[in-house]
């Protein structure tokens, strides 16, 4: 594809952020991403819920910075085990993320069990990656055949944990067994959304796994920080 420059942006509060629903883009001024409070960060990740949904546009081959017009520098980058890319423009005016690599850089996307594997094929036959969109036949592949992305959910241990970090400061401390119920109602609300898509074949639209995940999980989050 031809360079393309991220000029289609909504501000997400006051965060330095900008974003394009149907490219399934963050913009982050400076290191904003680094700089993120808890509250912030599962802000976005409610945001991406909302969002994920919306009609994909294809990712471009290259990027150009808003601030600048020069070209983004496409990274690689690794935080504790967690490898991730990001576009990083090189005059620092920013970084440019897709969905899926912010949500692996704040360690909300682990791989599925092989037990989940297997209840998903029972119910879902074909799934598109959530990184290309391309199909991916889940009693084959446990990765993407275009782009290589693996099968992706959103892990519950990571977003209950975000949500410890942002409510520690409002209670004297949280319990074990409050943690863990954080955790189980998250977990639940994504497998119940996966279930409910029903099965999938060549005639009908597939499924994104992370789409439906994070729009769950996102839903469940925001009603438990109503309820606190």
């Amino acid at each position: 594809m031809t360079d393309q420059a991220v000029e289609t942006y909504s501000g997400v509060g006051r965060l330095g952020v900008g974003s394009c629903a149907p490219c399934k883009l963050l913009w982050f001024d400076r290191s904003g991403s680094i700089s993120l409070t808890p509250r912030a960060v599962l802000g976005l990740f409610q945001y991406i819920g909302t969002a994920a949904g919306a009609a994909r546009t294809p990712l471009a081959s290259t990027y150009r910075c808003p601030r600048c017009s020069d070209t983004l520098a496409l990274t690689y980058d690794l935080q504790r085990s967690t490898r991730f890319t990001y576009w990083r423009c090189a005059n620092d005016h920013g970084q440019l993320f897709t969905f899926n690599m912010f949500l692996r850089e704040k360690n909300f996307i682990r791989s599925p069990t092989l037990a989940e594997l297997n209840k998903l094929r029972e119910t879902v036959r074909q799934i598109s990656c959530s990184q290309c969109g391309g199909p991916i036949d889940l009693s084959e592949d446990t990765a993407c055949t275009h782009c290589g992305a693996p099968i992706a959910l959103i892990d519950p241990d990571g977003v209950a944990k975000a949500v410890h970090e942002l409510t520690i400061g409002q209670q004297a401390s949280i319990s074990p067994a409050t943690q863990e119920q954080t955790r189980i109602a998250l977990s639940n609300a994504q497998l119940d959304a996966f279930l409910d898509q029903g099965p999938s074949d060549e005639n009908e639209s597939s499924h994104d796994l992370l789409a439906i995940g994070v729009a769950a999980i996102g839903a469940a989050l925001g009603a438990m920080l109503l309820a606190r």
